[in-house]
């Protein structure tokens, strides 16, 4: 598959829309300048492309009692089927995002639990039962604003 090719206005309506997904045309027109058929023009081509994947909330996580995040990077043992591993990944809603990696550790993983004997149970049944042989856990203090 060939890579999309985008110029300095797409990118710009990309920058735009992470930072305001919920932007009418008129206004991300305006922050990239454009009219609002023409930006509309290029989100849909942006998304029938496959460049925009989907639109998401920044969901507060604290407000729902979810009070710890945290970064693991798991290491699989040698024979853990790693399709069965994912499969479990995605059944377990602690799991807000899965990256299969290089390096020392298999997977990283970013998890939100109400609390650390959540994380803990989380943990524990994945050596014990999803053939994880070695984790390494950071708890999210706060995020950084990168605008």
């Amino acid at each position: 598959m060939e890579p999309t090719v985008i110029d300095a206005i797409d990118r710009a309506i990309l920058d735009a829309l992470r930072r305001d997904g919920r932007a009418s045309w008129r206004e991300l027109g305006e922050r990239v300048g454009l009219g609002p058929t023409a930006t509309a023009d290029r989100v849909r081509r942006l998304e029938r492309e496959g460049v925009i994947r989907g639109y998401h909330a920044d969901v507060d996580l604290s407000v729902l009692g979810i009070g710890l995040r945290a970064i693991t990077e798991l290491q699989l043992g040698a024979i853990t089927d790693h399709e069965a591993f994912e499969e479990e990944l995605a059944r377990t809603p602690e799991v807000q995002a899965a990256m299969h990696v290089t390096g020392a550790h298999d997977y990283v993983l970013q998890l939100a639990c109400p609390d650390v004997a959540t994380l803990d149970r989380l943990l524990t049944t994945w050596k014990m039962e999803a053939g994880v042989s070695e984790s390494s856990t950071r708890i999210v203090l706060r995020d950084v604003e990168l605008e």
